[in-house]
């Protein structure tokens, strides 16, 4: 017997819900189109929401290329626009949401749906403009193992979790981006350190009763941290020699938050240090500056780059 679809019960609270979440999502991508700089606060007191709901909101705007300043300060990573897309903001959402629906029907549709994401959320522009958006590892923030990562940190409890290689405990913080891949930031209770997990690596997760506490607040930890291969406990200062013909790329932004130029020279040139805790945090931004940058500490990594260099060189002889 055939089922008569028109007389099914709508549910008004998921309407209600979905009509929420539509809303915040537009205000904050107007926000950012022109430019208003909210912060998280902002953004909690203005929809009357936790902050859980808003970093929420903020992942679900992944497609679009949203950063925070040094004041905490969200905003499209600079040259991007949305005053010149194709879609208005809300047509945009309403595509995400209403392909949102068709992954929760069948999770066979999840790649088909983030590829149709990738091409529809991201604004196309008049052929004066080609802006990329960043590439993110594709993530279900809806997934269970997510949902019970976030009530973790919200409650600061401690979770077991399961490696293909190894099991621990781990006071998780914050779940993070490096190049576009996911991580699960934290503390592990048997040495102490501070780490980093592969989320697509965890294959159970367990939420513990114990309770932990942090020393000081975690986004000032993560200041300090530039890529995956951050290790705990450990600081070294990294000197470079910026020629003048690169120099204004520096001048312009930052290359890495912790970035600070020491000294500008009179053939335009400049002397930039930065604050890491391993040589891997910065090996790939001073490679791709060469020949345009000179190492000048410190001498062990400066030697072991040499040899990197001269070992490469070999290939073409």
């Amino acid at each position: 017997m055939e089922k008569d679809f028109t007389k099914l019960k709508k549910n008004p609270n998921k309407e209600k819900y979905t009509d929420s979440i539509l809303t915040r999502l537009v205000k904050i991508l107007q926000m950012l189109s022109e430019e208003e700089l909210p912060t998280k606060e902002r953004l909690m007191e203005e929809f009357d929401v936790s902050e859980k709901t808003i970093q929420r909101d903020i992942k679900r705007l992944h497609f679009f290329p949203i950063e925070k300043n040094e004041f905490k300060q969200y905003h499209f990573t600079e040259g991007f626009s949305l005053n010149k897309a194709t879609l208005k903001n809300d047509e945009m959402l309403f595509v995400y949401l209403s392909l949102s629906q068709i992954k929760d029907i069948n999770k066979n549709f999840e790649k088909t749906t983030h590829d149709i994401f990738s091409k529809l959320l991201t604004p196309r522009y008049t052929s004066a403009y080609h802006i990329k958006a960043n590439s993110f590892e594709n993530i279900d923030i809806d997934s269970q193992l997510l949902n019970d990562i976030e009530n973790a940190i919200s409650l600061k409890n401690t979770i077991y979790l399961v490696l293909p290689n190894r099991e621990f405990l781990l006071e998780p913080y914050k779940v993070v981006s490096f190049d576009g891949i996911w991580y699960l930031f934290g503390r592990d209770t048997e040495d102490e350190k501070i780490k980093t997990v592969f989320i697509h690596q965890i294959k159970n997760m367990e939420i513990r009763k114990e309770k932990f506490d942090l020393t000081k607040p975690v986004d000032e930890i993560l200041d300090n941290v530039h890529s995956a291969w951050f290790d705990d406990g450990n600081s070294m200062k990294v000197t470079i020699k910026v020629h003048a013909n690169a120099a204004f790329n520096f001048k312009l932004k930052k290359i890495l938050p912790s970035q600070k130029i020491l000294e500008e020279y009179k053939d335009g040139s400049l002397k930039v240090e930065f604050c890491v805790t391993t040589e891997e945090d910065i090996d790939n931004t001073i490679k791709a500056w060469i020949p345009d940058v000179e190492l000048l500490a410190p001498k062990t990594y400066r030697n072991k780059l040499r040899k990197e260099l001269e070992e490469y060189l070999k290939l073409y002889k």
